[in-house]
């Protein structure tokens, strides 16, 4: 995604692309904000540890324990409360929230003529340096879900309730 620059005529293409991204991003934003309310009041059964076990020895040991078949290419069918789904549901749960706060700055920051001071430059910078992670983490969540379904873990089917019982 381009931003409008400043003396740069976007085609309509562009512009339009750009708007969408902007209301999308807004959406985004909010969803996490929800989220964000709705973890933080309590609602998350292994609190806030499950998500971000990096402070908490015992709770990295948990996550290491759990990464052990994969560093032998085997892949377990782990409960949903394990401690690695909660890491890596943290990862992407950072990534996404810093991606949507950078995004809002360059929201309110970036003026329709494409101008930007100093410090938006640099939440840009921030902001598309981020979506790297992102994009990584999307395909390697999706990546992930295919080959546990494939494997025969039924991940996607009970996701997505292709299971009739």
């Amino acid at each position: 995604m381009q931003a409008p620059k400043p003396d740069k005529v976007m085609t309509p293409l562009q512009a339009e692309s750009f708007q969408f991204h902007r209301l999308g991003g807004a959406i985004v934003f909010g969803l996490l904000l929800i989220h964000w309310g709705w973890t933080l009041s309590g609602h998350l059964p292994n609190g806030l540890g499950h998500l971000f076990p990096w402070f908490s020895r015992d709770k990295m040991k948990k996550v290491l324990e759990d990464m052990q078949p994969l560093l032998k290419f085997k892949i377990r069918d782990l409960p949903k409360t394990s401690a690695l789904a909660g890491a890596v549901h943290g990862l992407g749960l950072t990534v996404a929230s810093v991606m949507a706060l950078t995004g809002l700055a360059l929201f309110f920051g970036i003026s329709p003529e494409g101008r930007m001071s100093t410090p938006v430059h640099l939440i840009e910078s921030i902001h598309k340096f981020m979506a790297t992670f992102m994009w990584a983490y999307l395909a390697g969540h999706v990546a992930m879900g295919v080959l546990h379904q494939y494997i025969g873990h039924r991940t996607l089917s009970e996701m997505f309730n292709l299971i009739r019982k």
